[in-house]
């Protein structure tokens, strides 16, 4: 046999015996969304954003908020997702850290559209003893809200969302599930980080409570220092959510959470009248219904109580609070419909932007319009 034929017979064989392991591949599945809104700020704010917002921050214009692809599957009993991002929301949940900023915090970005790797992680469950394996980058096990505005109750999100929550982690965890109580447990670089800023780790722990049916929970916990190139100061972040279907068409989700960080606090002043920046400390607490009133219609609403009387996350000493509800119309299986008007209000008078750009508002309303095509 020539080596051209014995090339040939080769590869042959090596195809025939792959095909029929390529045939039993599992195809990774494709989804994704589109998402857009408009937003307006009855303030008319001369900067033409939103005080203490997180993604709708930008009023009186259209934004395209989210295009996702979402790629997952599994293969050999290793479970895969990636989800990548386009628009104004990953203009603010893009992770610090990446390419020549390596190491180093987000900045405030000044471009309204970004690319981001919102998630990508793998999974493992050992057959033998149970426990749960997952790496890479995931979203935070805070709060009720989520990144994907699809899966809220509201157009905007919340305080809690923006001010109390890291958006995503880099790390590992592992996890294990019993019939009444799941427990995961990790290390991760920090919040919204891709690489970490300083020498620290940040622990990560969640408590899953899947009561019944009817009542489930979960506990959360956050430790470590995020500031950069120092390990002194630590972040400590307890957060805890409650769904609660008291009957088939009604959903409570509830939330509270507390935090703290060292040398943050602008409330504490020494003996000369200056800041000493000891321990700030926030508080919060949520209510979001929602009831469907058939499989087309829906009304979604959200009360939120953010205490932040050392200045710590919002850079002035307030209690702020908001209130929102928002209509929501499933015009076909894929395509949603909502509208939100919601209030919020400040203890303080110059926190909310007023037209001529003086910040002399105890207050603001706005409304958004969002259209979501899912795929």
């Amino acid at each position: 046999m020539n080596s051209k034929k014995s090339y040939l017979w080769t590869a042959g064989l090596a195809l025939g015996l792959c095909l029929p392991s390529l045939a039993k591949a599992d195809a990774p599945r494709i989804s994704g969304f589109i998402d857009t809104t408009y937003n307006y700020d009855f303030n008319r704010p001369l900067s033409r954003k939103t005080a203490l917002r997180s993604f709708d921050a930008r009023t009186d214009t259209f934004l395209l908020n989210q295009s996702q692809v979402m790629i997952d599957g599994s293969k050999d009993g290793i479970g895969y997702l990636v989800k990548l991002a386009y628009g104004t929301d990953a203009s603010v949940f893009k992770s610090g850290g990446t390419g020549a900023d390596a190491g180093l915090p987000a900045a405030p970005s000044t471009v309204a559209y970004n690319f981001e790797l919102e998630e990508a992680y793998m999974t493992y469950k050992c057959p033998i003893t149970g426990l749960m394996f997952k790496a890479g980058k995931f979203v935070t096990p805070h709060g009720i809200e989520v990144i994907e505005s699809k899966d809220d109750f509201t157009i905007t999100r919340g305080y809690m969302f923006g001010l109390a929550e890291a958006y995503t982690h880099v790390g590992a965890m592992l996890g294990y599930a019993l019939p009444k109580v799941t427990l995961d447990v990790g290390v991760v670089n920090g919040w919204d980080l891709h690489t970490d800023n300083n020498s620290g780790k940040t622990l990560i722990a969640k408590l899953g409570l899947p009561l019944c049916d009817m009542i489930s929970g979960q506990f959360s916990a956050l430790y470590g220092a995020e500031k950069t190139a120092q390990t002194v100061d630590a972040r400590t972040s307890v957060d805890t959510v409650w769904t609660i279907k008291p009957m088939k068409s009604l959903t409570l989700a509830l939330q509270g959470d507390i935090g703290a960080e060292d040398h943050t606090s602008i409330a504490d002043r020494n003996s000369d009248g200056i800041a000493d920046g000891g321990q700030g400390q926030w508080y919060s607490a949520g209510i979001q219904p929602k009831f469907d009133f058939n499989s087309k219609i829906s009304l979604g609403g959200r009360y939120e109580w953010f205490s932040d009387l050392d200045g710590a996350r919002t850079g002035t000493t307030q209690v702020v609070q908001n209130l929102t509800i928002c209509p929501m119309v499933n015009v076909t299986d894929n395509l949603q419909a909502r509208v939100e008007y919601r209030h919020d209000w400040s203890t303080r008078p110059t926190v909310f932007e007023r037209e001529l750009g003086a910040f002399t508002g105890s207050d603001t309303n706005t409304a958004s319009v969002e259209f979501i095509y899912k795929f």
